[in-house]
């Protein structure tokens, strides 16, 4: 899939992803680390990287075609991290140049933990694009076995630098193990990077402890050279007022992604 990289390269390869098959349907498992989470709770961006991956393989399937995401809904429950959270997607319409789905998420033991909705867009391979991977179906498994963990918090080991805290503004080098194939930012990073605007806007003005429990995000332009610095506003005065983050490429001062994202307390 256009967002997968290899896992001796990719950051989100290393978020304890595995696959299996129930009744030849694709299964995600997610096994959360300590790494991946936020007060005990498994980062909003993380569950992006597999929606986008659970949902994206089975509609990229074309050799000479970018499957590229759109846009983006996450709603996450800010439980405790289970042992293992499972994803399955359903395709809600799927046409020749876009498609979008839905992803439900559940605890290994059946309990809701998030949904998510997600839209691609296909375009052409051009001949001076970097190489698209052919992922099938049957070799989805193969792309997670024995994959690298984490050893360090995510943030930390995606190297995002706080220049503002209050303010929600943050940045991140756009570095190999943080890009797609496609030579740009990846979805899940990009997520990230925005989760981190949010957290660090409500957890210093409101001081106390905060997870983002919904990410809104439009994919408006590749981001291949960076850093990508993070604008942000709370819409409203409360810490439950929702938070619009716009991320902006600095190389060439334009918005790459619009987000709005929701934190809630947790203690």
């Amino acid at each position: 899939m256009t967002d997968i990289s290899s896992a001796a390269t990719s950051l989100p390869s290393r978020l304890g992803v595995g696959v299996r098959f129930e009744d030849e349907r694709l299964v995600l498992e997610l096994r959360p680390q300590e790494e991946t989470r936020h007060h005990g709770i498994i980062r909003a961006s993380v569950l992006s990287f597999v929606i986008d991956v659970v949902a994206g393989i089975p509609l990229d399937q074309e050799a000479d075609m970018w499957t590229l995401t759109s846009d983006m809904s996450v709603r996450m429950r800010p439980l405790p991290a289970p042992e293992r959270i499972d994803a399955t997607s359903t395709i809600l319409r799927q046409g020749r140049r876009s498609a979008t789905s839905l992803v439900e998420l559940t605890s290994d033991q059946g309990v809701p933990i998030a949904t998510g909705a997600i839209g691609f867009v296909k375009t052409p391979r051009r001949a001076t694009d970097p190489p698209k991977p052919n992922v099938s179906l049957g070799q989805t498994p193969l792309i997670f076995r024995n994959s690298a963990l984490l050893t360090r918090p995510l943030r930390e080991e995606a190297g995002i630098q706080v220049i503002d805290a209050l303010e929600g503004i943050v940045q991140v080098e756009v570095t190999p193990d943080l890009r797609n194939p496609a030579g740009t930012l990846q979805g899940a990073m990009v997520a990230l990077l925005a989760e981190a605007a949010a957290e660090d806007l409500v957890t210093t003005r409101f001081e106390s402890g905060f997870v983002v429990t919904d990410l809104d995000l439009r994919y408006l332009r590749k981001a291949e050279v960076g850093p990508v610095r993070t604008r942000s506003r709370l819409l409203g005065t409360g810490p439950d007022a929702p938070i619009q983050i716009e991320l902006i490429d600095t190389s060439t001062d334009e918005i790459t992604t619009l987000v709005y994202a929701r934190a809630v307390a947790v203690f």
